[in-house]
């Protein structure tokens, strides 16, 4: 009976692999062919049933190609390298790029080069899928490799991470985005991050600023160890890290990484505002997620503050983690202790004093706790940047954590504020509308700001304090004349208020340049191109008020002006306070230029702005100014609107 159950068996298993073979060798599906014609006939085969489908039309084959439109019924990817291309005229063509990608696709392997299903296995699933294709249809099969790459990479979960705005720097002004990839079984820190960014030799300044608005660089995507990148960012850069957590499922995280692949070692023109590091990187997003469109919804100027906010509208990501600076970790245990206290530790650091004249020992544990762990932090400071050397760091830090070991685990009350998280950013372009009396009489004003932040705004995803405005217009239209005329139409106007303490010395700078009225000679106004260049300091004595002191020049030029120059040097002082959704600047500046003696400026203004919701708020001010001896005190209100 045994026998016969297993020759029944067998019996099955005979004819079910005759039934196999034989469908190999005559289905079309799954016939391999043995020489390159039967290969250059399946391609022929897939490229009209591609046609048929329309599959060049498609959408995601945009997304895969970096294709946007160029006017009508004309599209023209954004790649710019000719190697990204299977077709000569791929860049603008994606019906030739989808038949050309599907040939090498068929074409047999070359020895020492990359085959088609390799290089691309993002096209290369996605057409296998729509074509109904199998690996086994073609000479190479590409996955071989991209399935080794995967189990070696082993991905976990996926961020976008976001390291604030570094005003020290003009490519970092707007902040940066970037992926990470997680490790299965691994700390985060050893992590993959993915990151898009210009390659260059230059120096940052001027010459590298205006190379990166008119696209005079490569970027590429790149890849390092997610703790390089905190150390980067985090402990040299001082900058804030948003980590948001992407709520992808296995398929997505696979068509994300595919077209990460498709991009390896691909250059396209790097452009600081458009074409940057956040913008590139959502065609990943995209790849990964298509019904997002999200390259659609983000465009233009593209700010990394926008594509976090426009995640979070698009629903995909399901939890965020804040990581403070290093900065933000020295200045949160530097509240906890006194002065005396602080002194000591930058002394203990800077090698002025020694551990044997520690004098805090009747001090409780909490406070030594502290005093060692900020020790330990501004060792760290002080090395990233220069002020010690290797030799001199090692063992004071050694010594450092050893006392600290000494008192075991302790709990203390001096915990990081967390900021508020960049996802509830105010929208950077702004339309504002109110009115005002100034020295011509009442007016009727209107302003319009490009792109980014200004000083009193909610300073959610941006330095507190600070001011990063781009193309900016202010015009006014008195009712009683009808007349109108412009204020100012600013290119730039750049404030940065670093704090400054017993730790840090952080200069304080402000850069304007545009259009901007100015009383001349004759007291009356006309525009002129304005230069104004500040520089000084910012304390912070408590969290919610700011003082800073900045010199410097507010130069103007005008043919009509003597020299065609006037050329006021002086400063400006103030303060400026926090509370909720208030914050209110009070400033005084003075004036003077050297070539026309009478001509002194001095200025007292108050400014108050109250955020009504994340897009809008109310603002109103009011100077006092004296300029060539007159008096002319002037109002405003307004009402802002951001999208």
């Amino acid at each position: 009976m045994k026998w016969r159950v297993f020759e029944n068996k067998m019996l099955k298993a005979t004819i079910s692999l005759t039934i196999f073979f034989l469908f190999i060798q005559f289905s079309p599906a799954f016939a391999k062919p043995v020489s390159s014609d039967g290969y250059e006939r399946s391609a022929e085969f897939a490229v009209k049933k591609a046609q048929e489908m329309h599959l060049s039309e498609d959408p995601y084959w945009h997304t895969l190609l970096h294709y946007k439109p160029a006017g009508q019924e004309r599209y023209k990817s954004l790649i710019d390298d000719p190697n990204f291309f299977c077709a000569k005229n791929g860049k603008t063509d994606p019906d030739a790029e989808l038949s050309a990608t599907l040939k090498a696709f068929f074409s047999l392997p070359v020895e020492g080069e990359r085959h088609a299903t390799v290089r691309f296995p993002g096209r290369y699933a996605w057409l296998c899928r729509k074509l109904d294709l199998q690996t086994q249809d073609f000479p190479y099969d590409g996955d071989v490799e991209y399935s080794s790459l995967i189990k070696l990479l082993r991905p976990g979960s996926i961020y976008l991470v976001f390291p604030a705005g570094y005003m020290k720097n003009p490519a970092s002004v707007f902040g940066h985005t970037l992926l990470l990839v997680e490790t299965e079984g691994k700390p985060q820190l050893l992590a993959n991050s993915i990151s898009y960014g210009a390659i260059t030799t230059l120096d940052v300044g001027v010459v590298y600023a205006l190379l990166g608005l008119v696209g005079g660089f490569h970027g590429y995507y790149g890849f390092s160890p997610y703790y390089e990148k905190i150390k980067e960012y985090a402990n040299m850069d001082m900058r804030d890290m948003w980590e948001y957590r992407f709520n992808f499922t296995e398929e997505e995280k696979d068509r994300l990484l595919r077209h990460l692949l498709d991009m390896t070692g691909i250059y396209s023109n790097y452009y600081f505002i458009s074409e940057n590091c956040s913008y590139n990187l959502l065609f990943l997003i995209e790849a990964a997620r298509p019904e997002t469109k999200i390259t659609q919804v983000v465009s233009g100027v593209v700010e990394p503050i926008a594509t976090i906010k426009t995640m979070h509208s698009a629903g995909l990501y399901d939890d965020f983690v804040y990581r403070p600076s290093l900065f933000k970790r020295i200045e949160t245990l530097k509240a906890y202790l006194n002065a005396e206290q602080n002194r000591y530790v930058k002394s203990l650091c800077t090698g002025k004093t020694t551990i044997k004249d520690f004098p805090f020992e009747t001090a409780d544990k909490e406070t030594q706790a502290v005093i060692w762990e900020l020790s330990a932090e501004y060792l760290q400071y002080l090395l990233n940047n220069g002020k010690i050397s290797s030799e001199e760091y090692r063992p004071r830090y050694v010594e450092v954590l050893s006392e600290r070991r000494k008192l075991g685990a302790i709990k203390y009350a001096a915990e990081t504020e967390i900021p508020k998280a960049p996802h509830t950013a105010h929208g950077s372009k702004k339309i504002a509308v109110g009115g005002g009396k100034d020295a011509g009489g009442s007016y009727i004003g209107f302003n319009y700001r490009l792109t980014a932040h200004e000083q009193l705004e909610n300073s959610a995803g941006y330095s507190d304090n600070s001011q990063l405005l781009f193309f900016s217009v202010d015009g006014r239209l008195r009712p009683l004349t009808n007349e109108f005329y412009l204020k100012h139409a600013l290119l730039a106007d750049i404030i940065s208020l670093p704090i400054s303490d017993i730790y840090f010395f952080n200069s304080a700078i402000r850069v304007s340049f545009g259009l901007k009225s100015n009383a001349y000679k004759d007291n009356g106004e006309n525009i002129a191109l304005n230069l104004k260049f500040l520089y000084g300091a910012s304390v912070k004595p408590v969290s919610w008020i700011q003082f800073y002191l900045m010199a410097g020049a507010d130069a103007y030029f005008n043919r009509e002006y003597d020299y065609y120059t006037d050329l006021p040097v002086g400063g400006e002082t103030g303060f400026i306070t926090t509370v909720g959704t208030w914050k209110n600047r009070i400033q005084a500046e003075i004036f003077q230029t050297p070539l026309d003696p009478p001509h002194f400026r001095i200025a007292f203004s108050a400014d108050e702005e109250v955020t009504l919701s994340q897009n809008s708020a109310l603002k109103a001010g009011c100077s006092f100014n004296i300029n060539r001896g007159e008096y002319r005190p002037e109002w405003y209100f307004s009402v802002n609107a951001f999208f």
